[in-house]
């Protein structure tokens, strides 16, 4: 009788227990989930109105993106999300902009989540700026 009762109670506790985390389950699910992915901003300054033939490309597992206009305003600014769901997500990201003819330099920047991680400032008639990450340049940045 004692085995049969002590039984019926851990199943009793067990029930209960997995119910509240079901509950705490439905509970988190009404909460906005968050972005999961890499966040990367392209950025073009110069002292020209324009830039000419713009090329961003950024080579991705799941998500290889391109972009090229022959003509954008300046300051330029374009952000793209990259999936995070597989290894190694982004190979590599490369942006290129010739200055406006009213302009004597340009610059581009390559921002992952915030974080500068490529650069590159041009002087001179017909200045291009091109700035390029690899993902292998990630790594070995590192401490």
């Amino acid at each position: 009788m004692k085995s049969k009762l002590l039984s019926f109670l851990l199943i009793s506790v067990s029930i209960t227990l997995a119910s509240c985390k079901v509950a705490e389950q439905e509970e988190d699910s009404s909460q906005p989930i968050e972005n999961e992915g890499l966040i990367i901003e392209v950025i073009i300054e110069s002292d020209a109105s324009y830039a000419s033939e713009l090329e961003v490309d950024i080579t991705s597992r799941n998500d290889p993106q391109t972009v090229t206009e022959a003509s954008i305003e300046i300051p330029y600014s374009k952000t793209f999300v990259i999936s995070t769901e597989t290894a190694f997500p982004i190979s590599s990201t490369t942006v290129k902009a010739t200055a406006g003819e009213d302009g004597d330099w340009i610059s581009c920047k390559i921002l992952y989540d915030g974080k500068e991680v490529a650069t590159h400032h041009s002087e001179g008639s017909s200045a291009t700026a091109a700035c390029e990450n690899k993902f292998i340049d990630n790594i070995l940045s590192y401490h």
